[in-house]
């Protein structure tokens, strides 16, 4: 692929939006070094299973609010001040953080910046969509997923810092670093151009093909540009003309409304029942079972958060190639067999305090969290972000994906709250629902999900079959006959 298209306007400004993806990667990630931590744990009072769990989870609650006022403010008040009002939050709660005097504090600024995270990843990859073209539209969206890996990696990497300095308030340069880049992408949104397809829908046509030129134009296609948005323009008008302004209510009330939904849905839901939270958030406590002290749980963990970026940016060179379907049901089933082997090895060759362990088997399992890690990170994680917005019409968009990330936000929440009382409890039998639910999965991407790739956001209207679209040699066939006629 030529340079020049890499580095097109809508790539870099999905880039940039990004930075949200960073900081949901970031936050997810600082938490999973800081309960390794002894000074954080002792600061807080040595929190038991269920008090860590709700330190991990009350993000997730944060960020189920933020995504939920999404289909309201991304609607009402366009894509870039909905992503500017979330920035604010994460900006405050990150102080929050750094500063906590007592775990009720942590809490507020933990739930704040997931309100954050919330909001602005429900809006980013939307915006990413609707400013792509058709060919790049993965590429594009599937930024945030690679944005989330090197947040995470820098979140590992800073907690394996911390580690080495030795002072009682070691814990707290994570959580403020957390307030830089919310402040650096609620400033700079404001600056960058307008969804032309959210104009569109709010009237203002004029400038809309503005954003859209401003976009797309490179002073060589100005046809392409004006018979692009034109097709673009009919069908959005075509949508609310079938459509109609839609309330929340409507998006139950059809097959393919449902449909739609339950497409836009279940991606990220398969996402989160493949484990990869609960293996991001408690590797520090598997690593634990396996008798490595403080500073080989960092750095392991460290490790681990330096796999995901490569595999991320491996996966922009062929996810607008392969097919949406393939890459879903391939990740689901590999995950599945990836659990399948950390199961049977934690099984077989425990580690028991006190007693030799089989650093064989210790490696073995590690190799595989690396390898749920790199197979997430490549494959099903970035559909997460690239389907949910492609599968809705304008209309739906902002209000679908809300209610997308609730679903998204509302598995994580269980997932993390539950994850260490169940391991503290069951063990390594944890690890076959994670072989279940993969496998499930698999099976449904396989015989319920339609292909889209390859296609317009108008164009991918056709599969629901709930809005008649105008493709682009229609349109070009329809003014030629015009123009012969005139």
């Amino acid at each position: 692929m030529a340079a020049n298209a890499w580095l097109s306007k809508p790539f870099l400004t999905s880039l940039f939006l990004g930075i949200g993806g960073f900081l949901y990667g970031y936050d997810s990630g600082i938490i999973t070094p800081s309960l390794a931590l002894k000074s954080f744990l002792s600061y807080f009072g040595n929190p038991d299973a269920a008090l860590r769990g709700s330190i991990v989870s009350v993000y997730q609650a944060g960020a189920w609010f933020g995504s939920a006022s999404v289909g309201i403010t991304s609607d009402r008040f366009g894509r870039r001040y909905a992503i500017a009002f979330g920035c604010i939050w994460g900006v405050i709660g990150g102080a929050l953080m750094a500063g906590a005097a007592h775990v009720a504090m942590l809490l507020i600024g933990r739930i704040m910046v997931g309100f954050a995270v919330g909001t602005i990843t429900g809006v980013a990859p939307v915006f990413g969509a609707e400013i792509a073209k058709t060919h790049e539209r993965g590429r594009i969206t599937a930024v945030n997923q690679m944005m989330v890996a090197w947040g995470f990696f820098v979140a590992l990497w800073t907690g394996v810092g911390e580690g080495k300095w030795n002072n009682p308030n070691q814990w707290r340069l994570g959580f403020a670093i957390q307030a830089i880049p919310p402040l650096f992408l609620g400033l700079g949104v404001l600056f960058i151009g307008e969804s032309p397809r959210w104009l569109l829908l709010k009237g203002r046509a004029e400038e809309a093909e503005n954003a859209f030129r401003n976009y797309h134009y490179n002073g060589n296609n100005d046809a392409w540009c004006k018979t692009e948005f034109t097709v673009m323009q009919v069908n959005i008008a075509e949508e609310l003309n079938a459509q109609g302004r839609l309330s929340w209510a409507d998006l139950f009330k059809t097959p393919a409304f449902r449909k739609r939904l339950f497409v836009g849905a279940f991606v990220w839901a398969a996402a989160m029942l493949s484990g990869i939270s609960f293996v991001q958030y408690y590797q520090t406590a598997i690593y634990q079972t396996l008798n490595y002290d403080q500073n080989q749980q960092l750095l392991i963990s460290g490790l681990y958060g330096s796999v995901a970026p490569v595999a991320c940016i491996a996966s922009l060179f062929f996810v607008d190639r392969i097919g949406r379907r393939k890459i879903l049901i391939s990740s689901s089933a590999l995950l599945s067999l990836c659990y399948m082997i950390i199961t049977i090895i934690a099984a077989v060759y425990p580690a028991v305090p006190g007693k030799p362990t089989n650093e064989a088997a210790q490696r073995g399992l590690i190799a595989c969290i690396f390898a749920v890690s790199a197979n997430y990170s490549a494959l099903l994680g970035p559909m997460t972000w690239i389907i949910p917005p492609e599968v809705f019409t304008t209309e739906l968009r902002a209000k679908a994906n809300a209610i997308v990330q609730v679903i998204h936000y509302s598995i994580s929440l269980i997932i993390t709250q539950c994850s260490p009382i169940a391991l503290a409890a069951v063990g390594w039998k944890y690890y076959i629902l994670f072989v279940l639910t993969n496998a499930l999965c698999a099976l449904i991407f396989a015989f319920a999900y339609p292909e889209t790739k390859g296609k317009s956001l108008e164009e991918i209207d056709e599969i629901f079959g709930d809005v008649k679209i105008v493709h682009e040699e229609d349109f070009v066939s329809k003014s030629e006959e015009v123009n012969m006629k005139s």
